[in-house]
């Protein structure tokens, strides 16, 4: 028994030595497999593939009280094989799910566990699906907003295109195929950036600065002003895992803003003239060095974000031209003191804008230093 003890003992103590240096890069490893990008948004190319479901009564009751319907999703790879997938659907949003603007609604997709194991929808449980409102020009183009703001940081919601025929099983009939694309799932963006989401009160002031900063001015160069960080409008809140890191809002829904230019973003019988801009900055006042730190970075990324734009064929030559045309308001606007104090310097946010009196020196210095270079 006592030599036994003399071989037993030293293996017990070989494993905890084992396990006490291992272990902390078994967890850092499991940690990083977990927060990689999920298969599905590892491609751009566009997925073929057929929905199907009762949409005949989910279009119907759609306005009031959306319903869950049973569905199925067929779609295909390159090499021809076939996947089918057990689905529920339901309309989805507020403005887009109204019949008056959209013939077609947002909708939800919600994934069975156990079948997508090992498919493209592996990890999936419940995913947006951008939908044709009332055009495939529309989804596109805010398609691209989504890759551009993928360039812009790792703090951005990936998104895949595809080309769906809709099936109708309550008629038998299909009722249209339309260029669509699944949004990822915050929680999963949140994961990927060692986060959590969390839907709580914060103002600007709460947030990482320099993240908040990239967010506001590409906000601007899209011209969209469809969102509120208090009311948490069109962003989502993520608390990083590091309790000394500030939060970071997330932003999505670009359908309102001028880069996509979509009729029903406009009111009814209003001549274009009229109609206020859609580009309006709504980010903090920063310093001079901030704000040429900001310009230098969309410098460097303007090659990248025309790539993007003249990349995809589904698009017209001219709805190019256009859209290249106005973002490039931006860099027009950053070569002019004049137009960079009326622009950004004359209308930005100050802590007094929300009531936050006690606020840092440092804020107040900042907010001295740019009062005074407007006068």
């Amino acid at each position: 028994m006592s030599s036994l003890s003399h071989i037993i003992y030293p293996i017990k103590s070989s494993l905890i030595r084992f396990l006490i240096f291992f272990l902390p890069f078994i967890f850092l490893t499991s940690s990083f497999v977990s927060a990689k990008t999920d298969s599905l948004f590892l491609s751009d190319d566009v997925i073929r593939m057929e929905l199907r479901s009762d949409f005949s009564s989910l279009l119907a009751g759609r306005a009031e009280n959306p319903e869950y319907y049973n569905g199925e999703l067929v779609y295909y790879s390159p090499g021809g094989d076939i996947t089918k997938l057990s689905v529920r659907v339901i309309a989805r949003g507020n403005f887009r799910r109204n019949p008056e603007y959209c013939s077609f609604p947002p909708l939800f997709v919600n994934f069975r566990n156990g079948e997508v194991t090992n498919t493209l929808f592996d990890n999936q449980k419940k995913l947006k699906l951008v939908t044709p409102c009332q055009g495939d020009e529309d989804v596109v183009e805010e398609y691209l907003i989504y890759k551009m703001y993928n360039e812009v940081t790792d703090q951005s919601m990936k998104v895949r295109l595809a080309k769906i025929s809709y099936f109708d099983t309550g008629t038998g009939k299909e009722v249209f195929e339309r260029y669509s694309f699944f949004l990822e799932d915050k929680e999963r963006t949140a994961n990927r950036n060692d986060a959590i989401a969390k839907d709580r009160f914060v103002t600007p002031f709460d947030l990482n600065r320099e993240s908040y900063k990239k967010m506001v001015f590409f906000q601007y160069i899209i011209g969209n002003k469809d969102w509120y960080i208090a009311s948490r409008k069109n962003v989502v809140i993520m608390q990083p895992n590091d309790p000394s890191v500030k939060p970071i809002a997330v932003p999505y829904d670009f359908d309102m803003s001028g880069f996509v230019n979509a009729e029903y973003s406009k009111p009814k019988d209003v001549p274009d003239y009229l109609l206020s801009s859609k580009r309006v900055y709504k980010g903090l006042c920063y310093t001079d060095d901030e704000l040429k730190e900001i310009f230098a970075f969309y410098e460097e990324l303007k090659p990248k974000f025309e790539s993007i734009i003249n990349s995809v064929e589904l698009l017209t030559n001219y709805n190019k031209k256009q859209i290249l045309r106005y973002i490039n308001h931006f860099y027009t606007v950053i070569k002019s003191k004049a137009l960079i104090k009326r622009e950004f310097l004359g209308i930005c946010e100050t802590p007094g804008d929300y009531n936050l009196f006690e606020v840092s020196q440092l804020s107040q210095n900042d907010e001295n230093i740019i009062r005074k270079s407007l006068q």
